[in-house]
């Protein structure tokens, strides 16, 4: 597998506070789709979903307000030290600022950029 672009949904919490996100990734799998990654940081989630149409369906009928949807570029690392590093690495080399960064299932990184095409041309080298 290799780095490829995706779509990352970002919905707010409607309160930061105990079980919200519970309630967004609930409301997720209830709706039968598989989550490849998520990261929650202060009230928003960044959900990386098989379906994301039918994502963003069922987090908008339970009441999650949408902030944006941001195409990310998926790269799977080896679970070894400096995997991700030698990532990030060659990102900077061409001079790219990565907006935000996750990890997802079957170790993979999520990032997100200004130029999404970029990062995989960096990435190609």
């Amino acid at each position: 597998m290799s780095a490829h672009l995706a779509a990352d949904l970002a919905v707010t919490l409607e309160s930061d506070r105990p079980g919200a996100l519970s309630k967004a990734l609930t409301c997720v799998s209830t709706a039968g789709i598989n989550l490849d990654g998520y990261s929650e940081m202060n009230g928003i989630v960044h959900i990386l979903a098989t379906d994301l149409p039918a994502t963003r369906k069922c987090l908008s009928q339970a009441g999650f307000r949408e902030l944006q949807e941001q195409d990310v570029v998926v790269v799977p690392v080896e679970d070894e030290p400096g995997a991700a590093a030698g990532v990030f690495q060659r990102i900077a080399d061409a001079h790219i600022n990565v907006r935000y960064s996750y990890l997802a299932t079957g170790n993979r990184l999520v990032i997100a950029a200004a130029n999404p095409q970029a990062v995989l041309k960096a990435l190609q080298h």
